[in-house]
């Protein structure tokens, strides 16, 4: 059985099960980070370990992506595979996807200069897409999944954080 075929099954299935057992859709995601050295931190999500850095420029000793970089990269990886998946369950042929994502910050927000605030001031995306499919069933669809990515939403719309701080002394 083909990958492609394994996803649009997966999906489907999926589909099913969450339709019958919604309760059964909530995910928890959870990424335990740890500080390293100057601004270098790891971060572990299930077996893996995220990098995170700053420029030289900025502190740091550029060995990985910065946090807000890599907040654009889970814009553009969230929106590329959601694509990818939903194109294969409709049995779209998908030659090659890409994003290319931008963000534009006031960094006295980051630095506590007057009341700015530290987040993105906007964000602009360019989803790149070749298919021979018929344009319009997959702009379509392109626009369905952006409107659906995860990573979009918690990014447009507020989002209740909540947490503690724990000081432990010497």
């Amino acid at each position: 059985m083909s990958k492609e075929r394994d996803l649009k099954d997966i999906v489907a299935r999926r589909i099913e099960f969450f339709k019958r057992k919604p309760e059964a859709a909530i995910y928890k995601p959870k990424v335990s980070s740890k500080h390293i050295e100057q601004l270098y931190t790891e971060t572990k999500v299930r077996e893996h370990v995220v990098l995170s850095d700053y420029g030289e420029a900025a502190g740091g000793t550029n060995k990985a992506p910065n946090p807000i970089e890599l907040l654009l990269s889970a814009f553009g990886a969230c929106v590329e595979a959601a694509f990818y998946e939903f194109a294969v369950h409709e049995g779209y042929q998908i030659d090659s996807l890409s994003v290319e994502v931008e963000g534009t910050l006031d960094l006295r927000g980051l630095f506590m200069i007057d009341d700015i605030a530290a987040g993105f001031q906007d964000i602009r995306y360019v989803f790149h897409i070749s298919s021979p499919e018929p344009e319009d069933k997959i702009r379509a669809l392109a626009e369905k999944v952006v409107a659906h990515c995860p990573v979009v939403d918690s990014l447009s719309k507020p989002t209740k954080i909540s947490g503690e701080i724990v000081i432990t002394s010497r």
